[in-house]
């Protein structure tokens, strides 16, 4: 346990280190990038599930309907 203490004692400096500018550009480039995106997969997701549910619904509502007309 103590070499592990010690290890990390030695190495403090490294914990306090920040990156250079560039590296701080470069980050901030790429999340603006993935603001500008557009999401069209996911969009187009929650629109098929909206259909799905519609079309259960609508084949339950017959299937319902079918059954209370014919008992």
């Amino acid at each position: 346990m103590s070499d592990l203490f010690d290890f990390f004692k030695e190495n403090e400096s490294k914990l306090h280190e920040l990156p250079s500018e560039q590296v701080w550009e470069r980050l901030e480039q790429k999340l603006e990038r993935r603001k500008q995106r557009p999401r069209r997969g996911i969009r187009f997701l929650q629109l098929g599930q909206v259909a799905l549910v519609l079309v259960f619904l609508l084949i339950t509502a017959v299937l319902v309907y079918y059954f209370v007309r014919h008992t």
